[in-house]
């Protein structure tokens, strides 16, 4: 077994296929998330490469923003209120991914040295770094559970 120094991210990454382009409207890429249980999201441009990517994070913002608004609500009319409520639902499917995503965005490649990898993620406070091939399309995502990963693997053959 190799040493941890050692390891690449191609070793522990998650493959991604799935994707989002940048000018999706937000409902699918969340409807995307949500399908397939991820936390993030790469966003590609028409050529397939990275230009962002989409967090859990970037949504909860959104959610805060949100609440201002409807807190603000409290102090107008019935029939004003039913219809900022209305324009704040229309608004979800007019917002696009790229209006919220989180870019520019930092990528490693499969090659990476690991380690370097998990310094980036920890220097950063990064939770998900995407990984990308040589033509800058994204083929993975590494996390920080695929280095708790790691270390769990070669700290279970470190204590036997």
């Amino acid at each position: 077994m190799k040493k941890i120094g050692e390891l690449k991210v191609s070793d522990y990454m998650t493959d991604q296929a799935t994707v989002v382009d940048d000018t999706a409207k937000l409902s699918k890429a969340i409807g995307l998330m949500e399908k397939y249980r991820l936390s993030v999201l790469p966003v590609v441009d028409n050529q397939g490469e990275i230009v962002g990517i989409l967090t859990n994070t970037d949504l909860i913002g959104i959610t805060h923003e949100i609440q201002a608004d409807i807190s603000a609500l409290n102090y107008v009319s019935e029939a004003t209120r039913d219809f900022l409520i209305q324009m704040i639902m229309d608004q979800g499917d007019t917002t696009f991914v790229s209006d919220v995503m989180t870019s520019p965005v930092e990528t490693i490649t499969p090659k990476t040295n690991l380690v370097v990898a998990a310094k980036k993620l920890v220097d950063r406070n990064y939770h998900h770094l995407p990984v990308v091939d040589e033509s800058g399309a994204p083929i993975g995502i590494l996390t920080t559970t695929d280095f708790v990963r790691a270390i769990c693997d070669h700290g279970a053959m470190v204590a036997g």
